[in-house]
């Protein structure tokens, strides 16, 4: 007996078969959400120092690049052949990289230890100072018992923050007790992070000795899995993506080394204290957009503010003409337009992530958010493309109100 099958009919039940599995399979994953969660957190963790190799294979190709591709090609007039060019590549880049991070640890670390021992041993004096300062707020907010209802009120919440505040410092030695268990949790959190950092590292060599014939194979599988144009649209987004990750990353990192250094020169000259310790945390800071500056300047200026009101004021003013310097000329220098996103979204990128994922998030927000944006502009180019539209934002400009640039 010969059936006879109705291909629209077929098509249908096909299509209602993959929506009720996939339905089965969604459902599943709710009701086992624990178990899924845990097999997320397992595989990140197993993942980790693939991900390390991964930051450490972005950070070190530039330089690799430079000896793979310029340098050796010059010195051995092209004669030398491309293995063993990668191979002294990588182990230059390599002797490079691990001796300027040793020199650091050798110089600065010290310096920064001696800083903070030096403050732990004048911690009476901080608490003194905090205690004065503490008691001539108290006396200010009791002095507007008798104001306006709003300096009552901002009266009530101040006093509400450092009755807090002086609760949280009298809990402070209850909680002694669990400094064992945490520093044993600290212990192996930082063994794990060493090995982990251990196993990137190694890699990472492989990432970048085959570097090629990886970015050939996401090449094939993304040209045999999409048609031309969709393929074409997803590798100009992966090229901005690297753009905009290796201008942010690697120009804020040397533009905040060279911030840490000016500091550190600076406030050298000017002989103000702590100089090793604050500019390492006004250099880190400085990754920040925006805040960053105000993150690291403020702790600053109070550590110096207790020891020397007059010093602490010197520190203030060198720090504002160091970032106004940072900001109107090294910045767009060396990081320049890599970003390609406006001020605007750069902030709502800064507050969104930080409030989401804290410090971390203001340090990854800004990369992050300006890959999402490139996307975005590349499908609404890609959309506006195929229906015949312009791609140009100043044509959706209204006449009262034109775009300049």
């Amino acid at each position: 007996m010969k059936f006879d099958f109705n291909k629209r009919y077929t098509t249908i039940a096909i299509y209602a078969l993959a929506i009720l599995f996939l339905t089965i399979v969604f459902a599943q994953m709710v009701l086992n959400i624990g178990v899924l969660l845990g097999w997320i957190g397992a595989a990140v963790r197993f993942s980790r120092p693939f991900v390390f190799g991964l930051a450490f294979a972005f950070l070190l190709n530039p330089l690799m690049r430079v000896f793979d591709d310029r340098v050796f090609p010059r010195v051995f007039a092209g004669k030398l052949k491309r293995g063993p060019s990668r191979a002294f590549s990588i182990l230059l880049t390599y002797i490079i990289a691990l001796t300027l991070v040793t020199l650091f640890i050798a110089l600065a670390i010290p310096q920064i230890i001696a800083s903070i021992l030096s403050l732990a041993d004048n911690i009476s004096v901080y608490i003194t100072a905090l205690e004065g300062l503490y008691a001539r707020l108290m006396g200010y907010i009791r002095s507007l018992e008798q104001e306006s209802s709003v300096e009552v009120m901002l009266g009530t919440v101040l006093a509400r923050i450092l009755d807090s505040i002086d609760s949280m410092l009298d809990q402070t030695g209850d909680q002694a007790t669990l400094l064992i268990g945490r520093a044993l949790a600290a212990t192996q959190y930082i063994t794990s992070a060493v090995l982990n950092i251990f196993l990137g590292l190694i890699a990472s060599i492989y990432l970048l000795a085959s570097r090629e014939r990886l970015l050939a194979q996401l090449n094939k599988l993304s040209r045999a899995v999409f048609p031309v144009r969709q393929y074409t649209l997803l590798k100009d987004i992966a090229k901005d993506s690297t753009r905009i990750l290796s201008g942010f990353v690697i120009g804020r990192t040397i533009e905040s080394f060279i911030v840490g250094v000016l500091c550190f020169i600076g406030m050298t000259i000017l002989r103000l204290p702590y100089a090793v310790l604050i500019s390492a945390i006004v250099g880190i800071t400085n990754v920040i957009p925006f805040f960053g500056p105000f993150i690291g300047a403020i702790p600053s200026f109070l550590i110096i503010y207790v020891q020397s009101p007059t010093q602490a004021i010197w520190f203030a003013i060198f720090i504002l003409v160091l970032q106004q310097f940072d900001g109107n000329y090294m910045m767009p220098k060396i990081v320049g337009d890599s970003i390609g996103m406006p001020p605007v979204w750069v902030l709502f990128s800064i507050l969104f992530f930080g409030g989401m994922w804290g410090v971390l998030g203001m340090f990854i927000g800004v990369p992050l958010f300006a890959i999402i944006y490139s996307i975005v502009k590349r499908i609404i180019a890609f959309i506006l493309t195929k229906k015949g539209e312009s791609t140009q934002t100043k044509d959706y400009a209204s006449e009262k109100n034109p775009l300049n640039k």
